[in-house]
């Protein structure tokens, strides 16, 4: 996320499903049915929670996060490496790895495939955002069973950089220079075997897995783009925010088949840096005093989430988390921010791009009254709908100054929804 300007908006996330009320049995085709589009499962290009929650499923990594509940599952543990060592200026990592991994058509896991991924995210044709995690990387090379990477700089954070989806052991029969929308060779627990853009996202077990993480499924079958509600056609969906309280009223919340699940998510209405006002911190500080963070909220549901202001979420080790303490107020302040805003308005024009499924128009028309009340023309204001990959792209487009309809989730929680879904399937 280099480059972007952003400013933290109201969503602490939560996740409305409703799941079959009959305990189902180990293996199987579990099925997702979701109303979103269907996203990137490229291992270096993947970037959203619902692709990592798959490439959880489908990666083998060098350090990886056990299938454990609570602050267990967020300890990194050795996966294909049986352990590191590091140089005592704390610049070069030696990993060793083990024998015994294979991709799922049989080729088996050596320290070159840590090194193709490394190739694959610098390759600037792949367009991939993990670039700007490994500025700091000056090599990656192997050395017999060993890969060795030598920093620039010591990094603190290294290993839990190491541990996400764009680093795993990635096929050399994946091409270098672009993107992979197909099935291909994984080295965890499963691989992608099918992937119909927007209609069906298939995988399956790796046959030659034989790591620690345990696998209760024969597979999966995401099916996108499907109309919401309570559809019996699949295990698990996902509820719109209008369906919620009827389904909570008539279930109950987390009794039989409506459950929520807390998430480490913010949401944020982001600044394009090259659009009119990326660069004036004061029209930024306007802009965020104006904006309704309860309503913006309110918007994707009763369950999806409350009002927050601080850019890290209440379980982030150095959040805000008093409500006098919080940067900005949940429910506009107008005369603080037309106070601020008073000759920053450059040539009166707005324009607030955001993502076309889900909650994105709704919230758009928020900030666009939002943007009225502090002194906007509503006639110089534009609303574009556009692609989620323009804001995530390396320079992003000039058609907009705000973007509504953006966030971040932890990767942790991302690999906790998957295993809220092994869960549904292991004995009772």
């Amino acid at each position: 996320m280099r480059g972007r300007v952003l400013v933290a908006i109201p969503l602490l996330a939560a996740t409305a499903s409703l799941a079959s009320a009959a305990p189902a049995k180990q293996g199987g085709i579990f099925r997702v049915g979701t109303t979103g589009a269907s996203v990137q499962i490229d291992p270096q290009v993947s970037y959203v929670t619902t692709g990592w929650w798959l490439e959880y499923a489908t990666a083998a990594k060098l350090y990886n996060y056990p299938d454990k509940s609570g602050q267990a599952g967020g300890l990194l543990r050795p996966e294909v490496a049986s352990g590191f060592t590091v140089s005592r200026d704390g610049r070069t990592y030696t990993f060793r790895i083990r024998k015994g991994f294979r991709f799922s058509d049989g080729t088996p896991v050596t320290a070159k495939n840590f090194t193709y991924a490394f190739r694959r995210v610098l390759n600037a044709k792949l367009n991939s955002s993990a670039r700007a995690l490994i500025n700091n990387v000056r090599f990656a090379r192997t050395k017999g069973s060993e890969l060795v990477i030598h920093l620039a700089e010591q990094e603190p954070s290294f290993l839990t950089i190491l541990a996400m989806p764009f680093f795993q052991a990635t096929s050399t029969k994946l091409p270098l220079d672009h993107e992979v929308t197909g099935g291909y060779p994984s080295a965890g627990p499963y691989y992608f075997s099918d992937n119909d853009l927007n209609v069906l996202t298939s995988i399956r077990k790796n046959p030659y897995w034989h790591g620690n993480r345990p696998r209760h499924l024969a597979g999966a079958d995401v099916h996108w783009n499907q109309p919401a509600g309570d559809s019996t056609d699949f295990d698990l969906a996902s509820v719109a925010g209008d369906r919620a309280q009827t389904l909570a009223q008539h279930f109950g919340v987390n009794k039989a088949r409506f459950w929520v699940e807390p998430s480490s998510c913010v949401g944020y209405v982001g600044f394009n840096p090259k659009g009119r006002f990326g660069t004036d911190r004061v029209m930024r500080q306007s802009i965020s005093w104006a904006l309704d963070r309860t309503a913006y909220s309110e918007a994707a549901g009763p369950f999806a989430g409350r009002p927050w202001t601080h850019l890290l979420s209440p379980v982030t080790p150095g959040s805000v988390t008093a409500p006098k303490r919080q940067p900005y107020s949940l429910r506009p302040d107008l005369q603080r921010a037309q106070s601020l805003a008073a000759g920053h308005f450059g040539d009166g024009k707005l324009a607030i791009g955001y993502e076309q499924t889900g909650a994105g128009p709704a919230q758009a028309q928020i900030v666009r009254q939002n943007m009225i009340a502090l002194g906007f023309d509503s006639a110089n204001i534009q609303l574009n709908p556009m692609p989620r990959g323009d804001v995530y792209g390396p320079q992003p487009t000039p058609e907009w100054d705000l973007w509504v309809g953006i966030g971040w989730c932890s990767e942790v929680d991302a690999l906790t929804d998957l295993k809220s879904v092994l869960g549904l399937w292991r004995d009772s």
